[in-house]
């Protein structure tokens, strides 16, 4: 119980999970939306989103964004002590050598972990998407956009439901980034001149931007499961086949028609949505990352002993 023990938050990495992952959250609020946004919008580019997200005020750019934020403090107080005693324990059982890291029981301890975020914030994290999508698809939707249904709110508190699936795929990879991946990295890589914290950093941060490449259409399934309306009281299988339909339009290119009342068949050539979605996932990704150890490092030098 020790070795859990010493990987305990400090109290500057306490009050910055505490008070800095919240800020962080929702402060990025407005990216969030814009990319819940382009789950529903193939025709907008990144810029056209983000002003999408602003429709109603300035103020509307952060629609949705308290549930997330609240429920950030514990998401970012628990995943890491968790993931420790998980991972710890596997080693443990599998007599892995101190001081060397270990995939198996890295990438076991990311999937316990992802559980449990996808609990903790499955609830918040549906009801913004939905929240956003309400105030820029419904309330303020240009009549060109069409009449769409308002759609109900999911409970802060739910644990689960429709799109919690890709959501927990999307947690356990992002996860996995950091805690599995970028540690391999670190000690293949060496960078002369560069100080560990900075070095582990720029690791972390490159596989998060490489992981995006799979997390992003899997974070716009998400958004859109949860953003369609009716998908809640679908059968499991009419849920599987919309989630297929969505990914084939959304990030594959069409065939020409070949008739009329023949259905529509893709090539495995990407859509130009593909390179939109990733764009702004990278860009959320990055941004809330850097936000966050930008405080987490400043803490951690001005309450140094």
């Amino acid at each position: 119980m020790d070795k859990v023990w010493q990987h305990a938050p400090t109290k500057p990495v306490l009050i910055s999970g505490a008070l800095g992952g919240p800020f962080c959250i929702y402060t990025c609020t407005p990216l969030r939306n814009a990319l819940t946004l382009g789950s529903q919008d193939r025709s907008s580019g990144c810029i056209g989103l983000l002003r999408k997200t602003f429709r109603g005020g300035p103020q509307a750019g952060w629609t949705g964004g308290v549930a997330p934020a609240i429920v950030a403090c514990p998401q970012f107080l628990a995943l890491g002590p968790i993931y420790h005693l998980l991972n710890n324990t596997l080693r443990g059982m599998l007599e892995v050598p101190e001081g060397s890291h270990a995939m198996a029981p890295a990438f076991w301890a990311c999937f316990g972990a992802g559980m449990v975020e996808t609990f903790l914030t499955y609830g918040s994290q549906s009801r913004n998407a939905q929240m956003a999508y309400n105030n820029s698809m419904v309330s303020f939707s240009s009549v060109e956009e069409g009449v769409r249904k308002r759609l109900k709110l999911n409970k802060t508190y739910q644990l689960w439901g429709a799109g919690a699936g890709p959501m927990f795929i999307r947690n356990v990879l992002a996860v996995a980034a950091v805690r599995a991946l970028a540690p391999a990295l670190r000690e293949r890589v060496q960078l002369e001149g560069v100080d560990p914290r900075t070095k582990a950093v720029l690791c972390d941060m490159s596989c998060s931007m490489a992981v995006s490449v799979v997390t992003a259409p899997i974070h716009q399934l998400f958004n859109f499961m949860v953003t369609t309306p009716n998908v809640a009281s679908m059968p499991r299988r009419g849920r599987v086949k919309l989630a297929k339909e969505f990914l084939q339009r959304q990030y594959l290119v069409a065939k020409k028609p070949t008739g009329p009342g023949i259905a529509v068949q893709y090539t495995w050539r990407i859509s130009r949505i593909a390179a939109r979605d990733f764009a702004m996932r990278t860009a959320y990704v990055s941004t809330l990352f850097t936000m966050y150890m930008s405080i987490e490092r400043t803490l951690v030098s001005l309450m140094r002993p």
